[in-house]
């Protein structure tokens, strides 16, 4: 049913433009067939009420880049005719008036021309080295559009003040031409800039000398895959560039790394990244453009994944393509034989998980603390039915819950969450319930904007004592801390979800079906009271992170990855340095 109605949506889009270009031309034959009569200002009302309309947010919306607002082409080239044509036939189309309507078409006409020349000029490369990058431009092409659209409103409306308003359209569509033709000027020196870094990147590149790539593809909003590993691959102690394939997955690790980051678009573009410097590439999911990277056998292919759990993305044969797959623990390795995926043993190697080193330990058995909280930390729906492990349709009833027992909770969904129209609405309930009891209660629980982008994971379950989430990546770096934790089972039984889901054996498990709770009470009293899975869950968290000393757990990963990227201890010691004096 779903297909079927993003499908209808899809036609129905469509058809808008036709709509408007079709009440347009109406109006025109309106105006004409009215012969200038007091009643022909409102033929053109009509087309020109769905423009605005459809156009709603757009005009709210500061103009950034090339936007919105110039759509509907068409529609509006007939208005501007609509409008000479009133002006005419009312007897006002004197030189003036004439040059209204042409600047009005020239500027309207030099639009899709300035979106699409902004098209080539994409960016290309950041922090590079003795290279100041044009990736931006100079000024908001975007203002372009709303002055064209006030100067169609301007001749549109003549008919209550011809001379003002025709005034002001000459005004504003030569002030839009003039912008067009800066516009084109700057686009010109970024492409020329661009052409002219892509003909010596090679050179660049050997200059820079990086010895590993970082090279990531992921839907808007993922940066945090790359972000948690940076501080670890730092570490290593050498140069690296960060390679992207999308524009706005360069726009995201531009503005979240000062390191070199490239933007590679097409599959010939990754043969400059091929220089002698180069080692290995690391990865961080399971992208399909990946395999791009990986037919360069010369280097090191190394999967990192960003999360450590039970779910079956975490155990899939894609994973074989590469030359290693560092892992957490065990678990993770005993996860490719229950999914019945064969691996070759020599592929991976135990790291634990460095993002874990500043996981605070437990401040005591959680029966005796005071002034408990508790973090929620639902997943997402997933990309399949099958993968959907969000626990955020009950999600309200479990807050309720803690609530009811004084606790203060901290709330941290996915952040793919509000890609789902019914989990942003749980999300919103939830942080509106939150925001009801810390008024009347004074508890001061963490939700909204500081818990979900001012504080990390890592501050969200150091602000806790114990946590309630789904399957999710965050158990497992969770139960580094030893505190108490639950997992919620969607859709089967706790016994079933055990089998399925090993890791649940360190937690306790809630029931859930839809937005129904079987076992809250039972988990809740456990969770923050008798914890009798204490002994136990210490035991998973050496399984699953690794057996791994907590005063040096991060060093393991750096061990490892330098050895397999074969760097000597003193080589490189000093080549990390980040200059951006020419920047």
């Amino acid at each position: 049913m779903k297909a079927i109605s993003v499908g209808k949506a899809v036609k129905m889009m469509r058809l808008w433009p036709a709509l408007v270009n079709a009440l347009a031309v109406l109006a025109t034959v309106t105006v004409v067939s009215m012969g200038g009569t007091q009643w022909a200002l409102l033929a053109p009302l009509v087309p020109l009420a769905i423009i605005l309309w459809r156009q709603r947010r757009t005009l709210l919306r500061r103009p950034r880049g090339v936007g919105g607002i110039g759509r509907y082409l068409t529609a509006r080239f007939i208005l501007i005719a609509a409008a000479g044509a009133q002006l005419f036939v009312s007897g006002e189309f004197h030189a003036l008036e004439i040059m209204a309507c042409t600047f009005t078409v020239a500027a309207l006409a030099v639009e899709p021309m300035v979106r699409s020349a902004n098209g080539v000029a994409v960016p290309y490369a950041s922090n590079f080295p003795g290279h100041e990058a044009r990736n931006k431009a100079a000024f908001r092409y975007g203002w372009i559009f709303p002055l064209n659209l006030v100067s169609l409103l301007a001749l549109v409306f003549t008919g209550l003040s011809t001379h003002v308003l025709v005034a002001i359209a000459v005004v504003l569509s030569s002030v839009s031409i003039v912008l067009a033709l800066f516009a084109f000027v700057d686009i010109a020196r970024r492409v020329q800039t661009r052409r002219v870094f892509q003909t010596g990147l090679q050179t660049r590149l050997e200059e820079l000398g990086p010895v590993f790539y970082v090279y990531w593809n992921a839907p808007p909003r993922s940066a945090f895959q790359v972000k948690m590993w940076l501080p670890y691959l730092e570490r290593l102690g050498v140069p690296f560039v960060l390679v992207v394939r999308t524009v706005p997955n360069f726009r995201q690790l531009a503005a979240a790394t000062e390191h070199p980051v490239l933007l590679r678009r097409s599959l010939a573009d990754l043969d400059a990244l091929i220089v002698p410097s180069a080692r290995g590439v690391f990865y961080v999911n399971n992208a399909m453009r990946n395999n791009h990277m990986v037919r360069y056998a010369s280097l090191t292919h190394i999967q990192l994944l960003h999360g450590e759990s039970d779910k079956a993305s975490s155990a899939t044969p894609i994973i074989r393509m590469y030359d290693r797959d560092f892992v957490a623990g065990q678990a993770a390795i005993d996860r490719f034989e229950k999914f019945g995926v064969t691996m070759h043993p020599d592929i991976f190697r135990i790291v634990g998980r460095p993002q874990v080193e500043d996981v605070d330990a437990e401040r005591g058995p959680v029966g005796e603390l005071e002034g408990v909280s508790v973090l929620y930390a639902p997943t997402w729906l997933g990309y399949q039915a099958e993968t959907n492990y969000s626990s955020l349709l009950a999600g309200s009833a479990i807050v309720q819950g803690l609530l009811d027992r004084g606790a203060r909770v901290v709330f941290r969904p996915h952040p793919y969450s509000s890609r789902s129209p019914e989990l942003r609405e749980a999300c919103r309930e939830i942080r509106q319930m939150l925001e009801s009891d810390a008024a009347e209660s004074g508890r001061e629980h963490l939700y909204g904007l500081l818990a979900e982008r001012e504080m990390s994971v890592t501050d969200c379950f150091n602000a806790s004592d114990a946590m309630i989430s789904d399957v999710s990546a965050v158990v497992g770096d969770f139960l580094h801390s030893g505190k108490p934790l639950a997992m919620v089972t969607p859709r089967t039984r706790a016994e079933e979800f055990v089998e399925q889901f090993p890791m649940a054996r360190a937690a306790y498990v809630l029931e859930a079906e839809g937005s129904t709770l079987r076992n809250l009470d039972e988990v809740l009293e456990s969770l923050l009271k008798t914890d009798e899975r204490r002994a136990e869950r210490l035991r998973w968290a050496t399984y699953y992170l690794g057996d791994i000393p907590r005063e040096n757990y991060a060093d393991r990963f750096v061990q490892v990855a330098r050895e397999e990227l074969g760097i000597d201890s003193d080589e490189h010691a000093n080549d990390l340095v980040i200059d951006h004096t020419s920047d």
